[in-house]
């Protein structure tokens, strides 16, 4: 009896302790560790065998899975990688600061089991055994203030990066049965659009915009609630390689006054108002709506279908649309309307945009200072980087920007070793912006098509 009081004693002070690690590191003992050498110790004295481990929380067993199709927007699965971030509070009470975990990094490796990222916390139940819920939210950030995720759906390049799914399933759950089973929900609406040409197969040029549509909002992950749209712009569709389809996700909105879709291929202009299908009036959140558009010979498009279906099902409307005579909008960074170098260098974080200007040379070492335009045989030219301005001729080295060339084709056909009538030539050039050089620079080149003069 005396060997378990002592015990009960020892697990107090630690309870009492601030810093629980710190105290236990300094002896070069991990927590763990160090029940385990009292609980030997205690045996030992009164031949007791006392449970060390039941003394430390039991780790929860995360799985996850997706209502409606169980399906993201990039795949019919979790990805390898897909990761969410994940809250722990007492059963019943609100998430407040107070909650027993807080945004932790959970991610999986392609299936429904979720285990902490590389360096994130491990969580574990209360010690006590009291009951406790769970809140989740896809995809994760590690930057979370007062438990409000800002939603911003102005770059559909990688829609998975936007499919908001939340969950507040998994509740009154304790270590007696440590696998939690969280069910994540779709939190917005998504459009697709299947496009079809009569005479033209490929319409990899063509784009997509719709207008008026609302692009910020902040999500309450205490209560699962978006707020009212804070900012409101043109989205550009995700589309396809082939232009023959494009989808985009947007916030759940009642009212589609205001909004259109705009399609622009080669010089042909193309405008459907999205109120003019009388069956979608508003797009539901958790809801796909897929329209079919055909452009006949007279390049009209017409909607031929309009269906809902899975995340939830909802209507359907037929509808046909003329073509315009109206200038059409543009986004900056797109392919119609790539960035100035002045803008690239303003918009660096900015993902999969378009930069146009001119082949000036390049960098012969890991600073802006070794630009160069000699192509002589004397010197070794770059091949994993080109120099990039708005005026043929520039040296003016705040007036240029760095682009690096990752191995394969397209370094192969833009480099300057091996492609030295680029030079002066005029390219636009898609990409992520990104520190290169030690300066604004454009990395992880996509695709890019030289411009012929005028």
């Amino acid at each position: 009896m005396k060997a378990k009081k002592l015990f009960t004693k020892v697990r107090r002070f630690l309870a009492m302790t601030k810093s629980k690690q710190a105290w236990l590191c300094s002896f070069g003992l991990t927590k763990t560790l160090f029940y385990f050498l009292i609980s030997l110790f205690l045996s030992s004295c009164e031949g007791d065998t006392p449970d060390p481990f039941g003394m430390i929380g039991e780790e929860i067993r995360l799985s996850a899975t997706i209502e409606g199709l169980k399906t993201r927007a990039s795949g019919s699965a979790w990805d390898k990688g897909d990761a969410i971030g994940v809250y722990m509070k007492k059963s019943g009470e609100t998430l407040t600061s107070t909650a027993i975990a807080k945004n932790v990094h959970y991610q999986t490796t392609g299936t429904s089991a979720f285990s902490p990222a590389t360096g994130a916390t491990t969580i574990t139940f209360p010690l006590d055994g009291s009951n406790v819920d769970f809140i989740g939210y896809y995809p994760y950030k590690e930057d979370i203030a007062d438990f409000i995720y800002p939603v911003d759906l102005s770059n559909q390049s990688v829609q998975a990066n936007i499919d908001l799914l939340y969950s507040d399933n998994a509740k009154t759950l304790n270590p007696s049965n440590p696998t939690v089973n969280m069910l994540f929900s779709h939190q917005l609406s998504k459009i697709v659009l299947q496009i079809e040409h009569e005479f033209i197969t490929n319409m990899s040029d063509i784009e997509i915009i719709i207008t008026n549509a609302s692009t910020k909002a902040n999500f309450n992950l205490t209560n699962g609630t978006l707020s009212a749209p804070s900012a409101t712009g043109n989205i550009a569709c995700m589309v396809t390689s082939n232009g023959s389809s494009a989808e985009a996700i947007l916030l759940p909105t009642t009212n589609l006054s205001g909004m259109e879709f705009w399609f622009m291929l080669d010089e042909e202009t193309f405008k459907i108002p999205l109120n003019s299908v009388p069956e979608i009036q508003a797009f539901n959140k958790s809801t796909r709506y897929t329209y079919n558009i055909y452009l006949d010979s007279d390049l009209i498009p017409a909607v031929t279908l309009g269906e809902i279906s899975d995340w939830t099902e909802g209507p359907s409307g037929n509808a046909t649309i003329p073509t315009t005579n109206e200038d059409p909008p543009r986004i900056p960074g797109s392919k119609r309307t790539p960035y100035t170098i002045s803008e690239a260098q303003a918009e660096q974080g900015k993902t999969d945009v378009w930069v146009e200007g001119y082949i000036v040379g390049y960098f012969s070492s890991t600073s802006m200072n070794s630009f160069s335009t000699d192509l002589s045989g004397n010197v070794t030219i770059s091949q994993s980087n080109l120099a990039l301005a708005t005026s043929q001729g520039e040296t003016d080295l705040e007036k240029i920007i760095p682009v690096m060339l990752g191995s394969g084709s397209i370094r192969d056909k833009l480099n300057l070793r091996a492609n030295p009538e680029n030079f002066n030539k005029k390219v636009k050039i898609s990409g992520d912006l990104g520190s290169y050089l030690s300066a604004p620079g454009l990395r992880d080149i996509k695709q890019y098509e030289f411009i012929e003069p005028e």
